[in-house]
């Protein structure tokens, strides 16, 4: 029996070719697995992991979620940044499709002209870019059953925001109701009837008008007799004066259960309704300038002086004519102290007038962010003094040099600020009980919680005014146009309070593109060093093109004047200097191509080798562990 012998080099192709067969199945298979699409991310600020509120969304998922993706991606127009970009978010929703548990399902779609794809797009109100007269897409529709959201255009600008409006866009679709918010406020914002025959009925604020059309508005009044998170997830406070400590307690419990609290206090509010002097005793019907929580905020750990607002001398706001207002805060993005944070994220301006200084005095447990702040040139006024232009409130007065809270949130497991129970009721039930020896009649007297069952969310603003028609929006033949961000600042707010849980207090991502600052800083550095030589090359070069503007001139006129043989030299010489000039220029920015190309191979030397020598020292490793296990055996 003879037994065919296989020639070496034959055996050695086969065996290349099975393991490059091998790599490739084992590559698609880990790919088909969720295995396949786990990373390991070592960047900094973890620029490729999502966020722990976007996964507790995706997990909390129990109905399909179709995200039809629209991109351009045959066209030869479509801009290289956008193809690179498209990338990123092909593995964003990838992550998304495998963290949902089999919820999110992606439909890709390349819409074409005259194409079904085009018109799908157009009914999901993708916007089609114009570039080259050709329409490119680029943009995803979240729907679910009846529910559509739609993110026209991914705008790779926009990248530290695109989880979170898809995060946001797929909690809204699955969210099957108009959500609910609870006003309590004493400011007219909801109009009023006319007061006298023949007047006009007041109308409801610009903001309170939006609101209305965005959510469920239930108008509370300043009484409830009971508030649960459950029927209403978020209570809209607005300049709460007068309030009384039973409704203080009704918010108190409100938060223990895990309800939103957005509360705009005021030391002094100029829309606060005025009382009817003719009234006299019989009651004017007016509203107290000052707003206030007295109990909840000394219970939370929060100050703020309910008798005197803020002037500021970086935020003061001018009037003309030399009529600055300090007390009327005009915020520019350096009040804003978190860049990253959703709520005030691109706000240029805010503008709050008469606001109070909120500070924390003592930490409660809670995890307490200021998210718009004073600056440190801050005096404290009474609001009547306020009322005036003062140009010498800083001569005469010296500011505190503390920086002050005008927006701050609240978070975490709140404490009770009624751990006695309901205000009112501890005396009466007390004496009642002990008269009656009832211990039932006594434990009900106390009974609330005295803790929080789940963690509640406070924002706390120190202005009302801000909502008011004028210090938002200007009128204009195409309606109401917002004239800063404050409208803006409340809407995100409820935005976040009201679209999911977990992205309450989200951030926007890290970008994954960061800046190559020690290129930039290298050509800084170079520009320095250069300055004074370009500078002296260039006057130089002026002088020469001077000189032979000048003979080139009196040669022109050469009828009358015949240029010397020295005259000539003169020119050749010049214009041998300016060409070496030229060239000297031209040899530094060449050097520093050359530094900086060098430092690009260097950085793309090191990112090439390094992973290969991290596995091969791991090899090395493994063989050097298992030789000396095989020698000691």
């Amino acid at each position: 029996m003879s037994t065919k012998v296989t020639h070496p080099n034959r055996r050695a192709i086969l065996g290349i070719i099975a393991v490059i067969l091998i790599v490739i199945f084992a590559n698609w298979l880990m790919s088909s697995t969720s295995l396949g699409n786990r990373n390991l991310d070592l960047t900094e600020d973890k620029r490729h992991t999502l966020t722990e509120g976007t996964k507790a969304i995706l997990s909390e998922l129990d109905t399909p979620v179709i995200i039809r993706y629209y991109a351009t991606r045959k066209s030869e127009m479509m801009p290289r940044q956008l193809k690179n970009y498209m990338r990123k978010v092909d593995d964003l929703l990838n992550r998304y499709r495998n963290l949902s548990k089999g919820q999110i399902i992606i439909e890709h779609l390349d819409p074409q002209p005259d194409t079904d794809a085009e018109d799908s797009a157009n009914l999901d109100g993708i916007s089609g870019q114009r570039i080259n007269d050709e329409n490119l897409y680029f943009g995803l529709s979240i729907s679910s059953l009846n529910q559509k959201s739609a993110i026209p255009y991914l705008d790779p600008n926009d990248e530290t925001m695109l989880e979170y409006h898809l995060s946001s866009a797929i909690a809204n679709v699955t969210s099957f109701k108009k959500t609910r918010v609870g006003l309590m406020t004493t400011l007219p914002m909801a109009g009023s009837p006319a007061q006298m025959p023949g007047q006009q009925p007041q109308q409801p604020w610009i903001m309170y008008q939006l609101l209305e059309q965005r959510y469920e508005l239930q108008n509370l009044g300043m009484t409830p007799a009971d508030l649960n998170p459950e029927d209403t997830p978020v209570i809209l406070l607005v300049h709460p004066a007068g309030i009384t400590p039973e409704t203080e307690y009704t918010l108190d419990q409100y938060l223990l259960k895990g309800g939103i609290i957005i509360a705009c206090i005021d030391p002094y509010a100029i829309t606060a309704p005025q009382g009817n002097p003719m009234m006299g005793a019989m009651g004017g019907g007016g509203v107290p300038k000052s707003s206030h929580l007295p109990t909840l905020l000394q219970a939370w750990g929060i100050g703020m002086d309910s008798t005197h607002v803020i002037a500021d001398g970086k935020y003061a706001s001018d009037f003309g004519e030399n009529r600055r207002m300090y007390a009327h805060l005009n915020l520019s993005q350096e009040a804003i102290t978190d860049k990253d944070e959703i709520t005030t994220r691109n706000f240029e301006s805010l503008y709050l007038p008469l606001a109070g200084g909120l500070t924390l005095n003592e930490n409660k447990g809670l995890n307490v962010e200021t998210l718009v702040k004073s600056s440190n040139e801050v005096i404290l006024v009474t609001a009547q003094s306020a009322g005036n232009p003062d140009p010498g409130l800083f001569t005469r007065s010296q500011p505190t040099g503390k920086s002050y809270g005008l927006l701050m949130r609240l978070q975490g497991s709140f404490p009770s600020a009624f751990p006695d129970g309901k205000p009112g009721n501890e005396q009466s039930a007390d004496t009642k009980a002990e008269a009656e020896g009832d211990k039932t009649l006594a434990e009900n007297a106390s009974s609330g919680l005295k803790k929080a069952e789940k963690p509640g969310t406070v924002y706390l603003i120190s202005d009302a005014d801000f909502l008011f028609d004028v210090a938002c929006f200007q009128s204009s033949p195409q309606g109401h146009i917002a004239v800063n961000n404050n409208a803006a600042l409340i809407e995100n707010i409820l935005d976040q309070c009201t679209g999911s849980k977990h992205l309450i207090g989200a951030r926007s991502r890290a970008a994954t593109m960061r800046p190559f600052t020690v290129v930039k800083e290298m050509e800084t550095q170079f520009a320095k060093e250069l300055r004074e030589d370009v500078e002296k090359a260039q006057q130089e070069m002026q002088d020469i093109v001077t000189q032979l503007q000048q003979l080139q001139s009196q040669k022109s006129q050469g009828k009358q004047l015949v240029l010397s043989p020295e005259q000539e030299l003169k020119i050749i010489e010049l214009q041998e200097k300016e060409i070496q000039l030229r060239r000297e220029l031209r040899d530094k920015q060449k050097s520093l191509r050359s530094r900086k190309d060098a430092l690009y191979a260097k950085i793309t030397r090191l990112t090439v080798a390094v992973t290969p020598a991290f596995v091969a020292l791991l090899g090395l490793a493994v063989w050097l562990i298992r030789r000396k296990t095989t020698r000691a055996l």
